[in-house]
């Protein structure tokens, strides 16, 4: 607004401007005086607020990104923020976090903000849910101001920006490997939550299959269970306890599995709790192994294995793409994803199975 203003002009009220720049009145304290400390801004007492004949000179020096996240409460988005935000002090860029809670309103919220503010660029893990196919209107707007965006760990059909992945198949194929390698044989692949449209399951499951195939373990279909929304819960627990609950004390039957591969740790805390209602162990009877290493992995009874991802890692590639983009550095590609490498923390869910009569 103010690269509008002829110099000199005097600022319109706080009340005013509040209303139209969408915004508080602390922010808009805390910006105005930012601007008066770079000298964009003057002001004099009693007489408002204007802006400065330097302006023109100075205005380059001011740079705006904002960053979208689902949920700060979870250490791959916090590392995501930590990354980015020590990008964006070397590049003496300001940073506007923003955090959506997973609430699809909020985030389109933030992201009519950030275009009024104004940015130079965005990055946002998207919030992904049964209406986000249908509330595509604010990604519109976003490519119609030609605005710079990188997406991060998430992504949506349609989507027209680059997007910095986790290497989901690559995890999917190490993790059912590793369980390959300490013995079991009738692997299960479940997915019972995923926040990404099935995408993320699709691509861990394709990598679990490619493990086995390469092992010529013949694939049981009947093993990849598929139950993304919450209503489904109670018939998912029935489907997998059919399938825990083919044994006799503890030796194999046909069609009983002796190893699941759950799509993310969230996944897993209810496969222990079925693995427990069939009176049955963790490792020693059924192996498990996760996905996004969270905090209560290690607190888990056995500690649970999964695949970690850096989140940092994840902020500091999409902050130099978006740079890249924002300062013409960036030319256009027909493939937009960029992928960080997943690694296995093993801890004692899958050691390898103990057979009885055996050990």
């Amino acid at each position: 607004m103010i690269n509008e203003l002829p110099l000199g002009t005097r600022l319109p009220s706080r009340t005013s401007l509040c209303k139209r720049l969408d915004t508080n009145r602390r922010t808009l304290d805390k910006a105005i005086n930012e601007l008066c400390e770079v000298g964009v801004l003057y002001s004099i007492k009693g007489s408002g607020t204007f802006v400065n004949s330097l302006m023109k000179e100075t205005e380059h020096r001011i740079e705006n990104w904002g960053l979208i996240l689902p949920n700060l409460e979870m250490p791959v988005f916090a590392n995501i923020a930590v990354s980015v935000e020590r990008y964006t002090s070397s590049r003496k860029i300001h940073l506007i976090l923003c955090n959506s809670c997973e609430d699809l309103d909020k985030q389109e919220g933030y992201i009519r903000r950030l275009i009024k503010s104004p940015v130079s660029g965005i990055i946002v893990i998207p919030v992904i849910n049964e209406r986000t196919a249908a509330r595509t209107n604010t990604y519109i707007k976003l490519l119609e101001d030609k605005m710079p965006v990188v997406f991060c760990c998430r992504t949506f059909t349609g989507c027209n920006w680059p997007v910095v992945m986790i290497n989901n198949f690559y995890g999917g194929y190490i993790a059912t490997k590793h369980l390959i390698k300490q013995g079991y044989q009738n692997i299960a692949f479940i997915a019972i939550h995923d926040h990404n449209e099935g995408r993320v399951t699709e691509e861990r499951c394709q990598g679990y299959i490619s493990a086995l195939m390469e092992a010529n373990i013949p694939i049981n279909y009947q093993w990849i269970i598929f139950e993304n929304k919450s209503e489904d819960n109670e018939i998912t627990y029935a489907r997998i306890r059919e399938l825990l609950a083919k044994r006799d004390c503890g030796e194999m039957c046909e069609g009983a599995i002796d190893a699941v591969f759950g799509v993310n740790d969230e996944t897993c805390r209810i496969i222990y709790q079925i693995i427990s209602d069939c009176g049955l162990k963790v490792s020693d009877s059924v192996g498990v192994i996760g996905f996004d290493n969270v905090d209560y992995c290690g607190k888990m009874i056995p500690p649970l294995s999964s695949l970690t991802y850096d989140g940092k890692d994840i902020g500091f590639m999409a902050s130099e793409i978006l740079w890249g983009i924002s300062h013409g550095e960036c030319l256009r590609q027909d493939y937009k994803y960029y992928f960080c490498q997943p690694r296995l923390i093993l801890r004692k869910s899958c050691l390898g199975p103990i057979v009885v009569g055996q050990g």
